[in-house]
């Protein structure tokens, strides 16, 4: 026979926890099954253990955040009567032999009261283990959804120091940040009445200046799984070549509420211009509650990417074994595709015919009621692929080799503005001289296009590598071969009349190159008579 599980579950001496994160959600679980309320008596903070931790590693200070930590009964200090109660009960976790987890030394588990479910509920909630020890809670109350000032980030910075290395990291990033750019806009959010950190939106002056301009369509999906507690949501929007670009993040909790149109509706106080300026959001399949977006952006249409939607069904079918599983697919894609809203209907009949009832539920409750989202007779432009899974594709490439997932929250912040910074430094660059050039070199119906062919140039949005014909640059779909000495590039705007594209200009940064030289853009005088492709 074997022996009956202990009466206070699993949590005893020797348990390990390889981060706080693990601790703290075990600890919720542990305590909602017993109804009991620990709060934390003492603590002693982790000063980071490596002095140049791997980039791909976050800091011990980050995720086990403690050297040592004990937790009493809250009655202790709290009693529900006036009288004090002496509780026994505690928990301590000290740093192990290897200095990479947290190992519980005591588990005192005994009560020497009454536990009421009643004050449970009052007073239980979750995430609390995660609040900042070093921030009050009526400060992260007030600063909660609101833009941050920075004067503002270096006074909570200051608060964190003693108590929490992994907040003072992350606000120290922040900090750095609005030193280089005073016009960026952050919001940190906090669950209320907890100083739980919950999501961080943040958008530099480069990404609002991307979004001002070009505003009609935008992008948002999860774009990465930073840890094991938080995702990255980007919004793109598509510029004047026809590129996604980013214009906002926002690292969140997961199950997070209203998520989307927190983030929605921060893009639009960052960037006030564009609230009637944006006519269509494109969302992931995976992305929830787009319910109320049309109130934030009263002039666009809400869009669900349609091959993510089939794709969901796809596997939903399988996983269902339906019968006739390719009959159903087929009347899922003609619905998806049907161009009007009376064809839809048509094929929704045949797929109650045919499709089993578990399915057909799953259909009508997940995917039916939102039809006008994703369905092409009711898309925002009929008849045209949508480009969202590119930009997405594009923007993940770029994601996963910069930030070398997964990652603590402030190395998060480093490496999404790490990606947004400048490649190379142009200060040097007279980008007035290049551009009045350009201009004489372009017909006029291309004239619109020079400021952000600069612009692609100037940010080094491309990956360079070097091949035996010279440099090839690919991103956002499409592949260029600048010659070896940096003045021709395979595109057709420089074969068919041999005037400078954003390759050139690019290349040039990559590879360190100046990027004004006389060379590099032919005489107004002198354009030999052909026309830009």
């Amino acid at each position: 026979m074997g022996h009956p599980e202990p009466p206070w579950g699993t949590l005893g001496l020797g348990r390990e926890f390889h981060t706080w994160h693990e601790f703290s959600c075990f600890f919720d679980e542990w305590c909602e099954r017993h109804k009991v309320l620990f709060i934390i008596a003492s603590l002693k903070p982790l000063v980071s253990l490596r002095r140049h931790p791997l980039h791909t590693q976050p800091s011990l200070a980050e995720t086990l955040r403690f050297r040592f930590v004990r937790l009493i009964c809250k009655h202790s200090v709290l009693p529900p009567n006036p009288e004090t109660i002496d509780c026994p009960a505690s928990v301590t976790l000290r740093l192990g032999p290897k200095k990479d987890r947290l190992v519980v030394i005591e588990a005192s588990l005994e009560h020497n009261h009454r536990l009421s479910e009643v004050e449970f509920a009052h007073y239980f909630k979750r995430h609390q283990l995660e609040a900042s020890m070093g921030l009050p809670i009526r400060i992260t109350n007030s600063v909660s959804k609101r833009f941050l000032a920075p004067d503002l980030v270096w006074n909570l910075e200051d608060y964190s120091k003693a108590k929490d290395k992994g907040m003072c990291e992350l606000l120290s990033q922040l900090d750095g940040l609005f030193k280089s750019d005073p016009g960026a806009k952050v919001k940190l959010v906090f669950q209320e009445d907890v100083a739980v950190l919950n999501s961080i939106f943040l958008a530099t002056s480069h990404m609002r200046g991307l979004v001002q301009r070009f505003p009609r369509c935008l992008y948002m999906d999860r774009a990465a799984c930073v840890n094991g507690e938080f995702d990255l949501y980007s919004v793109l929007c598509e510029d004047a070549n026809g590129r996604g670009r980013e214009c906002a993040y926002c690292v969140a909790r997961r199950g997070v509420p209203d998520l989307v149109l927190f983030i929605v509706a921060s893009l639009v106080q960052s960037v006030p211009d564009i609230k009637l300026q944006v006519r269509c959001l494109t969302v992931g399949a995976g992305v929830t509650d787009v319910d109320a977006v049309e109130e934030v952006l009263p002039c666009a249409r809400v869009q669900i990417c349609r091959l993510q939607v089939l794709e969901a069904l796809y596997r939903k079918a399988c996983e269902l074994a339906a019968p006739k599983e390719d009959k159903v697919r087929n009347l899922l894609h003609n619905m998806a595709n049907a161009s009007s809203p009376r064809i839809y209907s048509q094929y929704l009949s045949d797929l109650e015919d045919v499709a089993p009832l578990a399915f057909l539920q799953y259909y009508l409750e997940t995917w039916h009621h939102n039809k006008g989202m994703w369905a092409e007779c009711w898309a925002f432009e009929r008849n045209r692929d949508c480009p969202f899974l590119e930009h997405m594709s594009f923007h993940r490439q770029k994601l996963c080799s910069a930030l070398g997932l997964p990652l603590g929250l402030a190395a998060c912040i480093r490496g999404l503005l790490d990606l947004q910074a400048l490649r190379v430094e142009v200060a040097a660059l007279n980008e007035e001289r290049v551009s009045d050039l350009y201009r004489a070199a372009c017909p006029p119906e291309s004239a619109a296009l020079v400021a952000e062919e600069l612009g692609l140039a100037k940010h080094a949005d491309y990956h360079v590598d070097e091949v035996p014909d010279g440099f090839l640059l690919h991103g956002g779909g499409c592949s260029f071969v600048v010659s070896p000495d940096l003045a021709a590039c395979s595109c057709s705007i420089y074969v068919s009349s041999h005037r400078p594209c954003r390759h050139v200009f690019a290349a040039r940064l990559w590879t360190g190159q100046p990027l004004y030289d006389p060379g590099l853009l032919p005489s107004p005088l002198g354009l030999g008579g052909q026309d830009a492709s």
